[in-house]
């Protein structure tokens, strides 16, 4: 299926992969921008270092367990209702998330839009069934490799830019990664096409939905297994490092949010 063959969405344009990386950039820089200064946000409201990691721990498990549970279920409604509107829709669950963390005035409130923030930021995987939408069989290691280079870009730039906006003012990330999820929704509207075809869709089942059904089809498939295993824990080192880092460097060494910023980007 080529990118000329998929119509849809706004003025009827026809889905390609350079509206989808774009709008995976803005994703992946918004949700980056809040890595270097969220640790220290969460130590605003503990009294020492232990409790401040702790709470940390409860800020952290809360996005988890939401994005475990969010992501196949943003991803079977968006085989029913398609990739455009449920993007949008975590797009702008993304922003609320943003601007209600700065203006967070307890603890609580904070593991409580983290849960929120997890289930919107299931986003990723709408976006790797558009691309797989629209991109014909063959090309598909090529393309998911491109989408890849937008998140690893995302991840580059948002640490960077959230750790200089940091040193300003502890706040000020998160209402800059709020306007990007606010601009990405509106990109989203205005520009971004439907990759999904009507005839391709499929009835939303919650037991479909159902996360460790998901991945009990998925460990099922032939050769398949292994290889979720193996990205499962390559995830996790991943997330241990990111979780860790900020409080690490700033425990041991005292660092700012700039400088922690300019050294967690996955090219440091």
């Amino acid at each position: 299926m080529s990118d000329s063959a998929v119509q849809g969405g706004t003025g009827k344009r026809a889905a390609g992969m350079g509206f989808i990386m774009i709008a995976v950039l803005i994703d992946m820089i918004s949700i980056g921008l809040i890595i270097p200064v969220l640790p220290p946000l969460v130590g605003t409201f503990a009294g020492s270092a232990s409790e401040h990691t702790l709470a940390y721990l409860a800020v952290t498990v809360a996005f988890g367990i939401a994005n475990f549970i969010g992501a196949p279920v943003l991803g079977a409604l968006s085989d029913r209702y398609g990739r455009r509107p449920v993007m949008l829709i975590g797009f702008s669950g993304l922003a609320l998330s943003f601007f209600t963390t700065a203006m967070a005035t307890a603890l609580w409130m904070l593991v409580l839009v983290r849960l929120f923030s997890g289930a919107m930021q299931a986003n990723a995987s709408v976006a790797n069934a558009y691309v797989a939408d629209i991109t014909a069989p063959e090309d598909r290691a090529k393309r998911f490799g491109m989408l890849g280079a937008a998140f690893g870009m995302g991840f580059i730039l948002g640490p960077v830019m959230g750790g200089i906006l940091g040193d300003i003012d502890l706040h000020l990330p998160f209402y800059v990664a709020g306007v990007l999820a606010l601009t990405n929704w509106v990109y989203g509207y205005f520009v971004l096409p439907e990759s999904l075809k009507p005839e391709n869709r499929r009835p939303f089942e919650w037991r479909a939905a159902n996360p460790v059904t998901s991945l009990r089809k998925l460990s099922a498939l032939k050769g398949v297994g292994g290889l979720v295993f193996v990205i499962g824990l390559s995830s996790l080192a991943q997330l241990v490092l990111h979780t860790s880092w900020v409080l690490y460097t700033t425990f041991k060494f005292g660092w700012a949010p700039k400088r922690t910023g300019c050294r967690c980007s996955p090219s440091a």
